[in-house]
């Protein structure tokens, strides 16, 4: 839409007749005769109708001068081109003067219907909200979106949430139920207005607005998703403005009727690319359950021929166990022998001991003896005591091989 066709701020749309024709369905001027007049009078009536006038085209040359014109407009969007937009100078320092300018205005739109129309315009423009150089209009979109945030602070609504609409992160969280239920608790004295300046139209206004808001605020700073957007819309707004219990026929008229066309074809395209995701993830899930049962089958069979293994080697570890017993019973009793075998083989060893030093002592004197004779000369009592010796000698030899067996 170009300047041309911007409204006068404050104007209202139509023609300055105060005679309209007949509105029709899609909102055409219907010239249709009646059933009392014939269709030249009419056609000839409608030749004398007065043209609307045209109002003069404001020329807006500032963001201040595009914030007062949504504020005086009457229309429920802001239509302005995207190239007048990058045309006005953004500055971090006229940022003051516009968010007072605001607060200043703010007070004329109870309802929040210009930062409605402010964030609106800027979903619209489908521009990534960065920061930008000058010049770029996504710097300009964000300075309505900061502008839009000034305008709900403003407001009953968003007052002490003022820091969750800047940041979506921001603890404690802003439910959307929370907007809709401070927005209904907003009256005519919260907003020091009096009950004809604020009716109960205006009330379910500023209800759906807040909503609006903070969920288009919400879609353009990329902390929502489209599903999101309209779960929230749905559980906060269009739920409570479905007829109850409402019958096929009285649904399909109310669907039939409708000159939302782009917005159903929105919101019916994005259940139905929900519905095949999640008919996609349980066909994933139902895979995934099929493969885990055939896991389970096979776990079981692994596990049954691990019991048997076990049951198995049960049964050795109880045999081992068994000999393990028997071994150490009879190692037992091995010991006790040994003890005993040892206490024998010491006396014996000390009996023998006895013996053989009695012995030797005998045989060594004897010895002495013989050396001494043959000292002195007596050859013959040496070697009688020689033969003497040497037969003690051999005897116990003898009895030291009969006693261990015959084995020299």
């Amino acid at each position: 839409m170009s300047n041309e066709t911007i409204p006068e701020p404050g104007a209202e749309s139509g023609p300055s007749d105060p005679v309209s024709p007949t509105a029709t369905g899609d909102g055409t001027a219907s010239a249709a005769p009646t059933d009392n007049a014939p269709a030249a009078s009419v056609a000839e009536e409608g030749q004398h109708r007065a043209k609307p006038k045209t109002k003069p085209k404001p020329i807006i040359t500032s963001i201040e001068e595009l914030l007062t014109f949504a504020y005086k407009s009457k229309a429920r969007l802001l239509e302005f081109p995207k190239e007048d937009l990058k045309k006005l100078a953004i500055t971090d320092e006229g940022i003051a003067s516009q968010s007072a300018l605001v607060g200043s205005l703010a007070p004329t739109d109870p309802t929040l219907s210009t930062p409605f129309k402010l964030l609106q315009y800027v979903a619209r423009q489908g521009v990534p909200l960065k920061r930008a150089e000058d010049g770029d209009l996504a710097r300009a979109l964000n300075r309505l979106v900061d502008l839009a945030v000034v305008a709900m602070g403003n407001s009953p609504v968003f007052r002490v949430w003022v820091d969750q609409l800047v940041d979506p992160r921001k603890d404690p969280q802003l439910p959307t139920e929370h907007v809709r239920v401070e927005a209904r608790r907003v009256d005519a004295e919260k907003l020091g207005l009096t009950p004809k300046q604020f009716k109960a139209a205006d009330s379910e206004r500023l209800v759906k607005n807040a909503i609006a808001c903070y969920g288009l605020l919400r879609a353009v700073q990329s902390d929502w998703t489209l599903d999101q957007f309209i779960d929230e819309s749905y559980g906060s707004v269009w739920r409570h403005e479905a007829p109850k219990a409402a019958g096929l026929e009285r649904a399909a008229s109310q669907v039939g009727a409708s000159s939302d066309l782009d917005v159903l074809g929105i919101v019916g395209e994005n259940y139905l690319a929900r519905i095949a995701r999640l008919e996609q993830q349980v066909t994933q899930l139902e895979r995934e359950v099929g493969a885990a049962r055939n896991r389970e089958t096979r776990l079981r069979d692994e596990l049954s021929t691990v019991e048997e293994r076990e049951q198995s080697a049960m049964a050795r570890a109880d045999a081992f166990s068994a000999d393990v017993v028997r071994l150490q019973k009879e190692l037992a009793a091995e010991r006790d022998n040994r003890v005993v075998d040892k206490s024998h083989m010491v006396d014996d060893y000390e009996t023998l001991r006895t013996r053989i030093i009695r012995r030797l002592g005998g045989e060594i004197d004897l010895l002495t003896d013989g050396l001494h004779a043959l000292r002195n000369g007596a050859p013959n009592v040496a070697e009688e005591f020689l033969d003497r010796s040497l037969l003690a000698l051999t005897r116990e030899v003898e009895q030291l091989k009969d006693a261990s067996g015959g084995f020299a």
